[in-house]
């Protein structure tokens, strides 16, 4: 079967995947065999990117519009999309509609059209649909699940002194101490856990159909719900944010999540300086970006406490 695949340099230059690639072609078969599928070529867009796994579009003889997420087998063996999708059932998710852990694959519904979140100018309008659709998320946990507590990224920074020889290096020592006691104080007076998509960000809200707007890519942690505005905070998307100040935007961002999300107002705050700390540890940790973007966020977060 002549398959049309397009291997991004995203995925080419990780040479720990190069064994995995080789046998990529043979897994896109056995998934066209398995679910009856006509594979496409992948998505070209530049909000579709590849970093870690092939995504491609495909049909179903049935004529259904479906997305395949091929993942090495070490991710798939840590990915809980998957699962988080199974438990949402649809509703404001793409649904679930297959997975073979043998493939390393998920099939799920295709958003169309499937524009992201970030391709509208306005900041605020975004941001009051990102607060709507972590609303519609969040949901109980199931009495049996492999899901991962918050706790692991808070717990980053230990593991980041313990590399660095009882420093947090290049991290100021401050401000993941800070997020460290503001974590600590939040967990101990949460009154909820709920499943947490966990990257709802701009580009992870598509424009669809069935409903208004869907998400994509849950990562599947579970905690309180605060912990959710994060990710949202830490992107700043050209097309409605280029030109701007980042301190004003964060600022707006988190007086609209005050007013829309059923969380009180400091909470909202507190959770904006520990997620900003955290995903300016993530930056540090793959030098991705500039991490000193987070801190500046969360300094200017804390002064509205």
């Amino acid at each position: 079967m002549s398959l049309p695949i397009q291997i991004p340099a995203s995925l080419t230059q990780n040479k720990k995947w190069a064994a995995w690639l080789t046998d990529l072609p043979a897994i896109l078969v056995a998934c066209a065999t398995k679910w009856g599928l006509y594979i496409e070529k992948p998505i070209s867009s530049d909000y579709a990117q590849m970093s870690f796994g092939y995504i491609t579009p495909a049909t179903r003889v049935d004529g259904a519009e479906v997305v395949l997420k091929c993942v090495p087998p070490a991710i798939f063996a840590e990915m809980q999309e998957g699962p988080a999708l199974h438990v949402c059932n649809g509703g404001s998710t793409v649904k679930l509609l297959g997975q073979d852990s043998t493939l390393g694959t998920i099939m799920i519904e295709r958003a169309r059209p499937g524009v992201p979140l970030a391709a509208n100018p306005d900041d605020e309008e975004n941001t009051r649909i990102a607060c709507h659709m972590m609303r519609t998320f969040w949901r109980p946990l199931p009495d049996k699940h492999n899901f991962r507590p918050t706790d692991y990224e808070i717990e980053g920074f230990e593991r980041l002194r313990r590399q660095n020889g009882g420093t947090t290096g290049d991290f100021p020592e401050k401000w993941a101490a800070r997020a460290e006691k503001l974590y600590k104080e939040l967990m101990q007076t949460s009154s909820e856990t709920v499943l947490l998509h966990a990257d709802l960000h701009q580009f992870n809200i598509l424009s669809a159909t069935r409903e208004p707007w869907l998400t994509i890519d849950p990562k599947g942690y579970y905690g309180d719900p605060g912990y959710e505005v994060g990710a949202f905070l830490a992107n700043y998307p050209a097309t409605s944010c280029a030109g701007r100040d980042r301190d004003e935007i964060a600022i707006r961002r988190i007086e609209i999540m005050i007013e829309e999300l059923p969380i009180p107002r400091e909470r909202v705050i507190k959770w904006g300086v520990v997620l900003s700390c955290i995903w300016s540890r993530w930056g540090l940790d793959d030098r991705i970006g500039d991490w000193r973007d987070g801190i500046k966020r969360a300094e200017t977060l804390h002064r509205l406490l």
